[in-house]
């Protein structure tokens, strides 16, 4: 369980760069950022198909579209509706939404469990729920002045961006629950072939798209040049985000969704936002506010709580085993002394 929660927050640290990505290339709209990002992942992933032909072998047509289907919606399709939240409704509220997703997690995780018959308690999870939220709301506590004055002057704008906001939460929340589902069901698949044929299913998607929207069109501001203003700082940034943020860190969720239930490793995405204030405070050279320090440790407090509600069912899970075998043991051990009785 340990090396779940650490691959988590090494998943965390690595997405929370793709917050600062954009502004390392300001003339750049972000949503050709965000698709520079996953053709960097694809182009990436494309050698690693070689190397792991053997494992892809496993694979059936419907686990390849299964690797397009969830990181489409889950990596492509969220992170562009983000970026289009922070262009037209600010940074802070993006920021908001990206706190509801763990929480939203757990409890849709929960639901689907109380389904199969192993769901955990309320009474034993809302709190531990309620205390990340509280964390993540007063660690922004700062920022809902910058939401309402966004909210006061964006105007209609300001609503379509809340709603491309909804929309990524729900995007983000279907993906990490199902891409976990999927890979617990199939723990004889390889993570590392797994990461590799999400990236290398979505690339002519994101390439298709990044034509359209790029240059000769100019839907991006990028009527300058091909790959814009500054091409060289543009296949920088998008190398760094395709290996790091996506193939390394998606290698790393991945291997955390093998070994943890949805509805804990879901709650492990908070760790994204923090990395990212960590990140941004680095980069614009700011310490951080009373709020923001006494929210993160309410947020770690949370978290620890968390681990503890669901370290109890995953310790009691081989107990259960060993008790059913011992069952079946001793049943059998009365029957031969049964049958040896009779002859």
């Amino acid at each position: 369980m340990l090396i779940g929660v650490l691959l988590g927050i090494a998943a965390g640290a690595l997405w929370g760069l793709i917050y600062i990505a954009p502004l390392l290339v300001p003339q750049y709209n972000p949503v050709l950022v965000a698709l520079g990002r996953f053709i960097s992942f694809g182009i990436v992933s494309l050698p690693c198909l070689w190397f792991l032909r053997h494992e892809l072998k496993k694979f059936t047509r419907a686990d390849i579209w299964e690797a397009f289907k969830l990181p489409f919606f889950g990596n492509v399709i969220f992170y562009s509706m983000l970026t289009i939240c922070i262009r037209m409704a600010g940074a802070p509220l993006a920021g908001m939404f990206m706190a509801v997703i763990p929480v939203l997690v757990a409890i849709v995780s929960n639901v689907r469990y109380a389904k199969e018959g192993r769901a955990i308690p309320w009474s034993r999870i809302l709190p531990p729920l309620a205390v990340i939220f509280a964390g993540l709301v007063i660690a922004n506590w700062s920022e809902f002045k910058m939401i309402a004055e966004a909210s006061a002057g964006g105007g209609q704008t300001f609503w379509i961006g809340v709603g491309f906001g909804i929309a990524a939460v729900f995007a983000w929340t279907w993906f990490s629950i199902y891409n976990a589902d999927w890979l617990l069901e199939h723990p004889h698949h390889s993570t590392s072939a797994w990461t590799a044929l999400q990236g290398v299913t979505v690339l002519p998607v994101v390439l298709g798209a990044f034509a359209l929207l790029a240059w000769p069109i100019g839907f991006m501001d990028t009527s300058v040049h091909f790959m814009g203003p500054e091409p060289v700082t543009f296949l920088l940034v998008a190398l760094m985000v395709g290996f790091l943020c996506s193939w390394v860190a998606m290698l790393a969720w991945n291997q955390m969704s093998q070994r943890l239930p949805a509805a804990l490793g879901g709650q492990l995405i908070v760790f994204e936002s923090v990395f990212a204030v960590v990140y941004a405070l680095i980069y614009r050279g700011e310490l951080p506010t009373v709020t923001m320090v006494v929210g993160f440790i309410i947020l770690m407090a949370g978290v620890l709580g968390s681990l503890r509600v669901f370290r109890q069912p995953l310790e009691e899970k081989p107990a259960k085993i060993n008790i059913k075998l011992d069952a079946r043991y001793a049943g059998k051990k009365m029957a031969v002394a049964a049958v040896r009785q009779r002859a």
